[in-house]
């Protein structure tokens, strides 16, 4: 997955991250790493799952692990990074996109709706 093409090679987002394992519409888990800001650590890769639960007519339950964390420098810096985009950012785009419309990816900062001009 890559976030900003513009950006030279191996900046561009989750480069070298691979898909472990895919169950549709249950299941989906993958490496990933750090932003490219953060080059010590960059390269070695973290594990991402993410579980979907149907709990009622209409709803899943989605639940997030992202593990694989040492400690220290920029470790505590991905860690706290990763922690602000998936609460502040991915989930709740994922959850705009399913209860409200999809995410405007010209503007993926930007949610702009009718009725809504909520800046993630």
């Amino acid at each position: 997955m890559y976030f900003n093409l513009d950006a030279p090679a191996r900046e561009q987002g989750g480069e070298g991250m691979i898909f472990l394992a895919i169950q549709p519409e249950s299941l989906l888990s993958f490496t990933w790493n750090a932003p490219p800001d953060l080059p010590s650590v960059r390269g070695q890769m973290t594990h991402v799952v993410v579980r979907l639960d149907e709990i009622g007519p209409g709803k899943t339950r989605v639940t997030l692990y992202h593990d694989g964390w040492s400690e220290g420098g920029e470790w505590d810096q991905a860690y706290e990074y990763f922690t602000k985009a998936w609460a502040e950012v991915i989930l709740p785009r994922l959850k705009y996109r399913f209860e409200t419309a999809p995410v405007n990816w010209d503007q993926p900062h930007i949610i702009n709706y009718p009725g809504d001009k909520k800046e993630l």
